[in-house]
């Protein structure tokens, strides 16, 4: 039986129950656990001395993976991320399904639109990298770090939230009232109903979740780790019986 686990400081049930169910789905003998993790260098020392067979990583440890990779897929090392990890012969291989994410959520960016980025952390740069490269040249890049966070509230066609506001609390980047006038598109990263979503509907702002994110990202990560690559419908068909329960 194959091992497979996830490491996050605050680990969560979704990618257990997709996983669970896709295993069943094509007769996988393999099992998720989704892990704790504060010390990412001892996580995957200790991965290999279990026999793992692949790694799905959250923030804060996108970034701080790469430098205990053996190898590092192109776009791990163009975007400065790795969500992915193959263990093969004792080799821990890095990837980056999270670009199949962006790519699926940015679909719907017009060129000339005015795009404000909530976030600067490994996400929220890798959003800015791929629309800096196929030349979208209106953004605004707001993130506590950078200092730029009171930008938020410059007009904006498109909203990007990569922050956790909004998605573990009822917080949201902006209070009632606040989103920018003209805003027809918010593409937030959270899975669970918020308060952003809440607003959004209450505007008539097309709303795309975290949900269309974790999609698109689940799919290319269990290609890597199994070498199928899975029919979206059964995505679709799994999704809809219980993600509300996770």
């Amino acid at each position: 039986m194959k091992k497979y686990i996830s490491l996050s400081k605050y680990p969560g049930k979704t990618g257990l129950y997709f996983y669970t169910e896709f295993f069943k789905h094509y007769n996988i003998d393999a099992t998720y656990e989704p892990r704790s993790c504060d010390n990412i260098e001892q996580s995957l020392k200790d991965a290999l001395n279990e026999n793992i067979s692949g790694i799905s990583v959250s923030m804060p440890f996108k970034q701080k993976v790469i430098q205990l990779l053996n190898y590092k897929n192109a776009y791990v090392e163009l975007y400065n991320s790795c969500n992915t990890i193959k263990i093969e012969k004792e080799s821990i291989r890095g990837y980056n399904a999270d670009l199949a994410g962006v790519e699926h959520v940015t679909k719907s960016i017009l060129f000339g639109d005015r795009i404000t980025v909530l976030g600067a952390g490994a996400i929220g740069s890798m959003f800015i990298k791929y629309l800096e490269e196929r030349h979208y040249e209106n953004l605004n890049v707001c993130a506590r770090s950078l200092g730029t966070w009171h930008e938020r509230y410059k007009p904006a066609d498109v909203i990007i939230n990569c922050t956790a506001l909004g998605t573990s609390t009822e917080e949201s980047p902006y209070k009632l009232g606040q989103i920018p006038p003209n805003t027809r598109l918010v593409i937030d990263l959270a899975i669970k109903d918020n308060e952003f979503k809440r607003q959004c509907q209450n505007y008539n702002i097309k709303y795309i979740s975290g949900r269309e994110f974790y999609r698109s990202q689940f799919l290319k990560q269990f290609e890597i780790y199994t070498g199928i690559k899975p029919d979206s419908n059964v995505y679709d068909v799994i999704e809809s019986k219980q993600y509300e329960t996770i």
